[in-house]
This record gives structure tokens, sequence and C-alpha cells, in this order.
């Protein structure tokens, strides 16, 4: 072999796309980050990439290169250089700068904190006891001119969404009632339809209030952490009596007329994840999510120690019901496919890592943007959870601007290093807000503890993704356990 000059060696030099690889139970995989592709690899193709990791010099043999270029992550042509950082990045300012200007980043969910008042006293509240700082009901002229605010702040956004929130929303039920009433009537006059959410710990779910959420079909969200000794010694009412047994019949109750209501429990300390979603499933929901608590900004918060300990119990239990799901397709059991979609984060199988077309995510939510809340003041905030930190009061519903979110019109993926790094970026969008502030203390810090556990969930899940063969997923769109996903180009 002829030696090679410096310049000769950097001509040679392999230019891949963007991608992370990663082993499930001797499964190799790797990821276009770009395009959010995922294909499994073969052996001489993974170690091929483990070389080229520590020199990218080294060549590759023609069949590792045909491999490549299936995978997405070289050119076809030798000639043409993959875009560089620069680029990729000069592409997705443009993204955002477009996205933002245009009225799909309008205000178009409104959360109206009608009680900061709460009956329970939840260990890891991060508003106070529900009072977020402040405390009292929202008055109905308040939440009547967040409706106006809500219309005239939308553009041409048709359909617009009001949600119902706490503390314990259903402690101010009549102000609730004024307010869809209000809202409907509004909307028919404006051309705008309103769908609305509560979020409750049901404790006050009486029939009278449960008819009035059915006839205006509410989406519902019942915040309950499963088994009987989690939610006593977690949820507790606030004179510190046990709540399980009060709850659960009200629980019942909804979800015999909302089936599909989900349940949200809160993970902390040494909960054990599968007891959580077992005793969610026992008392009767079909949909149900498990979320970490996570650290608080208005109160005092919970000791590292306090939270959610048991990421790897966490993880090996998503990886046995990622299992589960795979054998309940491979042998055609429809209901037991589409129970378990149901549960957790399983539902993101059906459509990461293998589709054509993919949208990069350049933000984590609507926070400050399509979505805000109001608290029972008026004032306007990015969102819920930072309700009563006045360093982040956005304005009022009194004042007719917008008001100013030039923080929130940033994208982590854009500003954050750590964000830029991610092979999740477009995925995730950086995180929630909130969650960085309270973990780095910068909106554009990462929370190490949310990043450690949607790497391994998403792993998890694109390894089981790809474990479907195309007959594996006809059988699924066939029978209607997931929908069968649109083209893009269909008119």
């Amino acid at each position: 072999m002829l030696p090679c000059g410096p310049d000769s060696m950097e001509q040679n030099k392999l230019q891949l796309a963007p991608y992370h690889r990663f082993t499930v139970e001797g499964r190799t995989y790797v990821v276009d980050i770009d395009r959010f592709r995922c294909a499994r690899l073969d052996a001489r193709t993974a170690a091929f990439l483990a070389a080229w990791e520590s020199d990218p010099h080294v060549q590759a043999a023609d069949d590792v290169r045909n491999s490549l270029v299936k995978t997405g992550l070289l050119a076809k042509d030798r000639g043409k250089i993959q875009p560089d950082g620069t680029d990729r990045l000069e592409r997705d300012r443009r993204s955002a700068a477009g996205w933002l200007a245009g009225d799909s980043a309008r205000t178009t969910s409104l959360c109206l904190m009608v009680a900061q008042e709460c009956n329970m006293a939840c260990v890891y509240c991060y508003g106070s006891a529900g009072t977020y700082g402040g405390g009292g009901l929202m008055p109905a002229e308040t939440a009547r001119r967040s409706v106006d605010w809500l219309i005239s702040h939308s553009g041409d956004n048709r359909d617009l969404i009001v949600i119902f929130f706490g503390g314990e929303p259903l402690l101010n039920l009549p102000v609730i009632r004024r307010t869809v009433d209000y809202a409907k009537r509004m909307g028919e006059q404006m051309g705008k339809t309103f769908s609305f959410s509560v979020t409750t710990n049901a404790s006050l779910a009486d029939e009278a209030a449960i008819d009035f959420l059915r006839a205006n079909q509410f989406e519902i969200i019942i915040s309950f952490d499963g088994t009987q000794v989690a939610q006593n010694r977690q949820r507790p009412f606030k004179d510190g009596g046990p709540s399980y047994a009060a709850v659960v019949p009200r629980i019942k109750q909804l979800l015999s007329v909302f089936p599909k209501a989900c349940g949200r429990a809160t993970l902390y300390g040494d909960t054990e994840p599968g007891e959580v979603l077992a005793a969610l499933k026992e008392i009767g929901f079909r949909n149900c999510h498990l979320v970490p608590a996570s650290g608080c900004l208005l109160t005092d918060a919970p000791s590292e120690e306090a939270l959610f300990r048991r990421d790897r119990e966490r993880a090996d239990y998503l990886r046995r019901e990622a299992a589960a799901y795979v054998a309940a397709v491979k042998r055609r059991d429809r209901a037991e496919a589409a129970q378990l979609l149901k549960d957790g984060e399983l539902f993101r199988i059906t459509s990461i890592g293998v589709s054509p077309f993919f949208v990069r995510r350049l933000f984590f939510c609507g926070v400050g943007r399509t979505y805000l809340a109001v608290d029972v003041d008026g004032s306007l905030y990015p969102c819920h959870r930072f309700v009563g930190m006045k360093e982040y009061l956005l304005g009022s519903i009194s004042e007719a601007a917008d008001p100013p979110r030039s923080l929130f019109h940033e994208s982590p993926v854009i500003i954050s290093e750590e964000c830029r790094q991610c092979w999740l970026k477009y995925v995730c969008g950086g995180g929630c807000t909130y969650g960085n502030i309270a973990s780095s203390g910068r909106p554009f810090g990462t929370d190490p503890a949310f990043c450690r556990q949607y790497r391994q969930m998403m792993e998890t899940l694109l390894d089981a993704a790809a474990q479907l063969t195309g007959e594996d997923r006809e059988f699924l769109y066939q029978n209607n356990v997931v929908a069968r996903p649109k083209c893009p180009l269909d008119f």
C-alpha cells in the first residue's frame, strides 16, 4: 500500500451523516439522526462503524459501503459530502423562524387555573400545595375574559382548547360550567370550535359533575398513584387522612362514563412501576401514563434522594412490556397488542424509526407559544407549571397586545450545545423547559434524569419496532390496532 500524505488522507476520509449506534440484547442498530430512520446492522458494518469512530480515515469494503448507503449514512455518490453541522443549524433556524411567523404558532390552548386551592397535600406538588404561591378561586368574569383573549389571539386557527386545572379544579365547578357555556356560545359567533379538558384527583367527581363533563365531551385526566400504599403515602387529603378508599369509587364511576380517561400516576421514591400500572388496570384504566416526579421551583424542591430512584427498574419494565408487545403481534393476538399499546410509552412503537417522512421537532411542547396558562387574577404564564413565578410572568388577559415571548421563541435544539450533540434532539425537542430550569437552573440546560430515561426508552422502543416485519404491521393496520400512516403527498 502506498503511503498517503495529509491531503490525500483528508480526501479519502469517509463522510457519514450524523448517527447513533446502540445495542440491545445483542442486536446492533444505527439511527440516522437527521431523518430518524433506524436500521439493524450486520456484524461487519457494526464493526466498521466502531473502527471508524476511532479513526475516520479507515476505509470500508464494498459490502460495508453498500450497507452504509442503504442505511442512509453514506451518499451513493462518493463525491457528495453530507451537510455539515453549520448547514444543519442554519436549516433549523430557518425552519423555526418560518413556523413561529405563521398562525401555527399562535395560542390555541389556554389552561385556566380555576382553583388555586386543593383538598389534597401531594408530597411532590410543584404548586405549593396547589396554591401556586397565591390561592383562591378564579372569578367567572376572569374566566370569561380568558376565553375572549384566546379567541382574539388564536389567529385563523379554528380549533381551540380550554383546559381546567388546579389545585383541584372541581372545587370551582360552577365557574367551569359558566365558562364552557360561554366558550361554546362565543365559538359559534366567531367561527371557532372549542374542546375541553380537566385534570382532577376525582375526589369531587359526583354524579352531577360527571353528567356535566359527559354532556360537554370533556377529555378527562385523573391524577392517581395506583396502589393503595402509594396513593395514601403520596396523595393524602389535606388533613393528613388517606385518600385511596374515598377516591377509588369516584374513579370507577368516572371510568364507567369515560372509559378512555387517562390515569396519570407520579412515580416517586421507591415506587415500583409495574405495581403501579397493574393497580391502575385493576381499577379499570385502559389508558395509563406513568411520570417520574420532577424538581420544583415555586416551593421547596424534594431532595434528589426523594425523587424517583428506580431508573433501572423502569427501564427493565419497559423492555419486558416491549417484548410482550412484539410477541403478541407475532402470534397475532390483537387484544393483547392493543392493550399493551395503551400502557405508558409503548404507543410510540407504532411510528418511530420506520416512517419515510420525519418532521423535525424543534420544541418539546407548546409552552409559551401555542399553550399558555392563566392564574386566578388573569395573569398569563408560559404554562401551568410556571404559574406564581413572577419572573416568568408574560402579561395579562387585560392587555390587548400579544405578550412578549422571546425566551419561548428560542429552540433548545438550536441554542443548547447539549441538545445539538444529542441523537434524539429532533424527537425530543429539548425537553420540558420547566424541568430543565428545575434541574440545571437554565431554560436551555438539560435535566440529566429526563435525558437518561428518554434515551433508555427510545432505544428499547426502536429495538421493538425494528423486530416487526411488514406483515406484522399490516396485521396491526388491518385489525385497527394502529392507524395506517398517511402519506403527506395524499391530497
